[in-house]
């Protein structure tokens, strides 16, 4: 049985899952684990997501997290003095359904959402989600 030359080419691009781990790990900068706050951009139906990531396998995403389009709306109900104190639900997303995972990092002089969510609340995103563990 012959192979083609392109087939070839992507057997020698798949890697073992320990070598992927080996590679990942030398990358430079920041590498998302638990406890980050990410953006997961989501499709069918295309959604996208802020919060903090709870855990990534073969199988999917889970976040404690909110749509972003919600996000102002979020922070008003945190902030609202005599309101109800609200953590954010624990969503899992199949791996089929997720396009992208993005640190929630500031680009420039632009803050990241849980920058402006310190801001704005007096406390970290972790340090709120704390009180409803």
């Amino acid at each position: 049985m012959s192979v083609g030359a392109g087939e070839l080419s992507l057997r020698m691009r798949v890697r073992s899952k320990a070598e992927c781990s080996s590679i990942v790990n030398r990358l430079p900068g920041v590498m998302m684990e638990p406890h980050s706050i990410v953006v997961v951009s989501l499709h069918s139906p295309k959604e996208r997501l802020w919060g903090e990531l709870v855990e990534i396998s073969v199988a999917g995403v889970t976040l404690r997290g909110i749509d972003l389009n919600s996000f102002d709306d979020f922070i008003r109900q945190v902030m609202h003095p005599e309101g109800e104190r609200i953590g954010l639900p624990t969503l899992f997303f199949p791996m089929q359904r997720v396009e992208r995972i993005a640190l929630d990092e500031p680009r420039g002089s632009i803050p990241s959402l849980a920058e402006k969510f310190a801001l704005k609340v007096g406390q970290t995103l972790g340090d709120y989600l704390s009180q409803f563990a």
